[in-house]
């Protein structure tokens, strides 16, 4: 048991070290286009969510949406994206202990003429504490 947990170890802390060399970049294009990278913004409380917006790839008519929250515990969070104020998926998802309690959830949305406007909130089910971040595509 102690050999398959090394390696996710590894993972996470490199993961975690690559997450900390991007974060300036991440901070500095809040506000940019879709293609500048991920916005980072804060939660009510302990925890921290982004949201990147990316276009598939040979597809100009679809783009991919990606949300993580990263949680201090590994609690039940609800989920959903919105698409220009409609309701496009939503979800129930547990943070992940052996990912640094976080969680992802990456959807493909039809780019539809004009500015998209993407919403992603997550809310902890057992803390109350919603996170929720917006970004224009």
């Amino acid at each position: 048991m102690l050999v398959r947990r090394v390696p996710a170890i590894v993972l996470s802390l490199a993961l975690g070290a690559a997450a900390l060399v991007s974060a300036p970049i991440a901070f500095a294009s809040d506000g940019g286009s879709a293609t500048d990278g991920p916005i980072r913004k804060d939660c009510d409380n302990t925890a921290d969510v982004r949201l990147n917006l990316k276009p598939v790839d040979g597809n100009s008519d679809r783009f991919e949406v990606i949300g993580a929250v990263f949680s201090p515990d590994d609690d039940v969070w609800t989920w959903k994206l919105r698409h220009n104020g409609d309701l496009s998926f939503w979800g129930e998802v547990r943070a992940r202990d052996d990912i640094d309690r976080s969680f992802r959830v990456a959807r493909t949305m039809l780019d539809v003429s004009g500015t998209d406007e993407v919403v992603f909130r997550a809310e902890n089910q057992r803390t109350g504490e919603v996170c929720r971040v917006s970004r224009d595509y």
